[in-house]
């Protein structure tokens, strides 16, 4: 009796542990909407189209270049961080490993950068630019959030970045007063990430115990081959996401791709408010495996998702208007064509690494995104051909691809239940 009554205190204190990292992810989530929607309006306003496209084009470059440098390790990591949570020379090693890797990565970046500045004509229209984002990219190398997450530290996580952001948008407000300072703009972003940079070592060292050292060439190899798969599945992730705004920049005006990325903003922003709930339950799935839980979320969030999405379709006019201006009205259309991407989200989410991951089955998470990938890059290019590669058609397409993701997580969940139930079956 006293034994059962252990096992259900374990049980009620881990989903405590769950519920406080959601809601601090949450907190972290919310924020990355919040301070962003008060800049959004201003910068909207200050810069116009013309330089705010200039700004959504670069930070989809950016996006490219932050992907190569995070190489998967933000799951890899996180993986193992949660695995060896009790063992300090084994999370020092791991952190080491990354990090190395995540400069050698960052080297290359940059001088991959330095390329495509003096030989693509749209990159070396706002070389400098580009230049001054990839600040913050070389950063983020030294950013442990994996650590964070895999030791369920995700209280240290929102405290230090709710700051960052807080610093981030008052520099905004002070510096930015017209569209010639648009080039501030990445500047006061590597200035925020330094300070994340600063406060996340100091917290590392101090309540963690844990130092970086030199590990072998060997050992730095082994995480990026590790991190391999995770890097390939958020590659494809790019395909259907940063890509659009890509591909649309090098074929449209600085003003249109202004109307596009505001709706595109705002849509991924809103998006972005279901990750904390996958973000949380992944090293806790990966422990306790507890796939009923999963199943409730999804059935509890289902009514809020659909009304959600209802109201953002009906009030889409006043939504555009209070939050970018008159100027932005002409985006609306292409803001309810994203709309669909706010129902699949979710599901997508829950039934990637938290399930698939928890089923052992990480590679097949992977290659739905691949499956999508593929199918979005041939969706781009019959839209090309066809002369149809337009803000509304690459809309709709990206939700086509988003769907071919859920699918086949869906399909592959059933395949690892049925294992699951052979298994317990042949026992």
């Amino acid at each position: 009796m006293m034994k059962k009554l252990k096992i259900e205190k374990n049980k009620r204190k881990e989903l405590g542990t769950v519920f406080s990292n959601t809601v601090m992810l949450y907190i972290l989530q919310v924020s990355g909407y919040i301070f962003p929607l008060l800049t959004f309006p201003y910068l909207t306003r200050v810069l116009g189209p013309g330089n705010y496209g200039i700004m959504t084009f670069a930070n989809s470059v950016m996006v490219y270049f932050q992907l190569l440098v995070d190489f998967g390790f933000l799951l890899s990591a996180t993986r193992l961080c949660s695995l060896f949570r009790d063992d300090k020379d084994r999370l020092s090693e791991t952190v080491s490993a990354v990090i190395q890797a995540k400069i050698m990565i960052s080297g290359f970046g940059f001088a991959l950068l330095l390329v495509l500045c003096a030989t693509v004509g749209a990159f070396s229209q706002i070389s400098l630019y580009l230049i001054f984002a990839y600040i913050s990219v070389f950063f983020s190398v030294f950013v442990p959030d994996y650590l964070f997450r895999g030791v369920e530290k995700m209280g240290t996580i929102t405290y230090r970045t709710l700051i960052a952001r807080a610093i981030y948008t008052v520099l905004i407000f002070l510096v930015v007063r017209k569209a010639a300072d648009y080039y501030w703009i990445p500047l006061l972003n590597g200035v925020s990430n330094l300070f994340v940079v600063l406060w996340s070592w100091l917290f590392v060292h101090k309540e963690l115990g844990i130092r970086v050292r030199r590990v072998s060439f060997a050992n730095t190899l082994g995480a990026l081959r590790e991190s391999a798969i995770f890097f390939v599945s958020r590659l494809a992730t790019t395909a259907y996401s940063a890509s659009n705004v890509f591909v649309l920049g090098l074929l449209f005006g600085n003003a249109s791709m202004g109307l596009f990325g505001a709706s595109n903003s705002l849509i991924t922003n809103a998006r972005g408010m279901y990750s904390p709930i996958a973000d949380s339950l992944y090293p806790y799935m990966v422990s306790k495996k507890n796939y009923k839980l999963m199943k409730w979320i999804m059935i509890i969030a289902a009514p809020l998702v659909l009304g959600g999405t209802a109201f953002l379709y009906v009030f889409s006019v006043p939504i555009i208007r209070l939050l970018c201006g008159d100027e932005y009205l002409a985006t609306v259309p292409v803001f309810r064509a994203m709309l669909p991407l706010m129902i699949v989200t979710l599901p997508i989410y829950l039934l990637g690494f938290p399930t698939l991951g928890a089923m052992n089955m990480m590679k097949e998470a992977n290659y739905t995104v691949i499956y999508a990938a593929v199918f979005h890059i041939a969706g781009l290019a019959v839209l090309y051909l066809t002369g149809h590669l337009y803000f509304i058609p690459v809309s709709l397409l990206t939700t086509g691809s988003e769907i071919v993701v859920l699918v086949s997580r869906i399909y592959y969940v059933c395949k690892g239940r049925k294992r699951l139930r052979e298994g317990k079956s042949n026992d």
